[in-house]
């Protein structure tokens, strides 16, 4: 007998799963940790599977040392789904090797989770019992405590676990501040990722999840490689989150289809909560393969949509708002201005040759991150402002775009009598501020912070900001917007350059007839859900060799595709350098996973592969 297994070690992709010699005197099963040679050393691994027969040349098969774990470790459904999740996503199983709980030479003191519980001031929303009889469904909810109406009553109606995934450990944070009301401490297991908890702590979590000893799992995207066997119901917190898609490279997977697998190979109930539900979800529910269930509430706040003066705004910041937010002072109410750009301007250029100044290490664009300094957000570094241009010696050099310390200084200089602070993620410890001043200047970071009707009015100064040149940006955005109005403020405000078709749909809160236009323009372009892409990232730190391994890898993959797959042109990213690596990327599109099947000893072989992910 042969044991296919996993070793806790890091492997190449190839070698995800290894043969040993079963001796006789041992009864291994799949899910045990076992003791196993591996070179000149004994390490731990998971059996996967048991059979008669093997592939790899038996006289260089070693046999299994021991059992480590009678009990199995593992339940099938979970090998079940490791087997899909690494033919999928084109991964290693290396994630295992942070996972799994091995035996502790000493155990070392359980820390105590601390985190504040927030006082509910509202009712909890009356939840129809036939909308938990659906065995998969989107939950497309209005406000926050719909949302939390629907946990608690699925975890209530659950005769087992659980498990509530959330894109962030903010968001999961918020919603264990809620849940704590409701349910003692000793009831949830916490997962935000492999290296949280110290090893006692993590196999106290695993075990008391494996074993049924916890009713709820509160977790961010790992937590679907933990215990699932007792899951009753999973629940996706803000499915449209790109968050919740993993982008580190052990692993790296779409989240949506291996979480739709995961419920599945459980046959647990999956409960999908968006404000505005992604487009290849509709679409899922179209074909009706789910159902997509809508809140009945209305939204109350008003939504305005001012066109700016295109001349007029390049000079100076052209708030075109004064009368809402000189009533909303005067009525002492609370304003947040929304923006999308950190430093003070977005970039230096020089007015005569159009030249805009990039970094010398990644060829990014540096901002401007206070008025005399430039700062490289990817290098994560200051660069020293040029005295003149390099290219046409011009020294009358002018900044481009407006950042949030601008908008900040002119804030403040608009509105003196009314206090202010700015909140981005290098003054984030400015979030315990909040309820003392009137105006906050922020970026996104803030939204995971806020409550419900925490501000009357919310404006959005520069909206195209928020745009991009993305085939998504629109679906993208008309989400962010939803998650705006989710928090009640008496009114949003949009400022715009140039009336667009988005801007329509958000004024008109058409998501139905957004999501059919955006559909349709992705099935007309191939673009996914009707098409997957596989994004192949090529890295080196020499740009010659980078070229050679880019060009080689290429003509692989062109000799080998068929009329089915359509091999793009190599890209460039606008960023060349990250970490001391050159970058380029080759795109792949593809009907069916069938048409990719000849190209899975190439694939398997490479380290980043990214599926449907379209930032360059």
């Amino acid at each position: 007998m042969y044991a296919n297994i996993k070793p806790l070690i890091k492997l190449k992709k190839e070698l995800n799963l290894l043969d040993y010699i079963v001796p006789e005197k041992l009864k291994v099963k799949a899910g045990q940790l076992v003791e196993i040679p591996f070179r000149n050393r004994n390490i731990h691994g998971v059996v996967f599977d048991i059979k008669k027969t093997t592939d790899q040349p038996k006289h260089i098969l070693k046999p299994v040392n021991k059992i480590v774990s009678e009990s199995p470790l593992f339940y099938q459904n979970q090998i079940e789904f490791y087997k899909f999740f690494i033919e999928h996503n084109f991964s290693s199983l290396n994630f295992l090797n942070n996972i799994t709980p091995l035996p502790l030479k000493r155990k070392t003191q359980v820390k105590e989770e601390k985190i504040n519980v927030q006082k509910i001031d509202w009712k909890l929303k009356n939840i129809p019992d036939s909308i938990l009889k659906n065995k998969q469904f989107i939950f497309k909810h209005t406000y926050f405590s719909e949302k939390i109406s629907l946990i608690k009553k699925t975890i209530d109606d659950n005769k087992n676990q659980t498990l509530i995934i959330c894109p962030t450990k903010l968001h999961l944070e918020k919603i264990y501040s809620y849940l704590l009301n409701f349910y003692k401490k000793e009831n949830i297991s916490i997962i935000t990722g492999y290296t949280h908890l110290n090893k006692t702590e993590h196999n106290k979590v695993w075990h008391n999840i494996k074993d049924n000893k916890v009713k709820i799992i509160l977790g961010t995207k790992v937590s679907i490689f933990y215990p699932t066997n007792n899951v009753d119901s999973i629940i996706v917190d803000e499915i449209e989150n790109e968050n919740h898609n993993q982008t580190d490279i052990n692993p790296r997977f779409e989240f949506l289809p291996n979480v739709l697998e995961l419920s599945e190979i459980n046959n647990c109930q999956l409960i999908l909560t968006s404000y505005a539900p992604p487009s290849n979800l509709y679409h899922l529910a179209q074909e009706k393969k789910i159902k997509l269930l809508e809140s009945k509430i209305k939204i109350n706040t008003k939504i305005t949509i001012p066109e700016m003066n295109v001349k007029y705004f390049e000079n100076q910041i052209h708030f075109n708002t004064e009368e809402d937010i000189n009533e909303t002072l005067k009525n002492k109410g609370k304003i947040l201005f929304l923006m999308n750009k950190k430093g003070y301007s977005k970039s230096l250029i020089c007015p005569d040759c159009k030249l805009v100044f990039k970094c010398p290490d990644c060829s990014g664009i540096p901002s401007f991150k206070t008025e005399n300094t430039l700062y490289c957000y990817t290098c994560q570094k200051e660069i020293k402002v040029p005295l003149k241009c390099p290219k046409c010696g011009n020294t009358n050099l002018k900044t481009r775009g407006i950042g949030i310390n601008q908008l900040h200084s002119k804030i403040k200089a608009s509105f003196p009598k009314h206090s202010s602070i700015m909140i981005d993620k290098e003054h984030e410890d400015n979030l315990k501020l909040v309820k003392k001043n009137q105006i906050i200047i922020a970026t996104k970071v803030i939204l995971d912070h806020l409550q419900e009707a925490e501000f009357d009015l919310i404006i959005l100064p520069l909206t195209h900001q928020f745009l991009n040149s993305n085939f998504d940006s629109n679906e993208k955005f008309y989400q962010f917007t939803s998650r705006l109005i989710s928090l009640k403020p008496r009114k949003l405000i949009l400022q715009v350059l140039n009336e667009l078709k988005i801007y329509d749909y958000i004024r008109n809160q058409n998501y139905y007839q957004m999501v059919k236009d955006e559909l349709e323009f992705k099935k007309l372009f191939k673009y996914p859900p009707f098409y997957t892409m596989l994004k192949i990232t090529v890295k080196d730190k020499d740009p010659k060799v980078l070229d050679q391994k880019t060009n080689k890898l290429y003509s692989e993959i062109e000799n080998i595709i068929s009329d089915d797959i359509e091999l793009m042109p190599i890209i460039e990213p606008k960023i060349k350098k990250t970490f001391s690596f050159y970058l380029k990327y080759i795109m792949i599109k593809y009907k069916s996973q069938d048409n990719i099947n000849k190209l899975k000893k190439i694939l398997n072989k490479i380290d980043i592969i990214d599926k449907n992910y379209f930032k360059l």
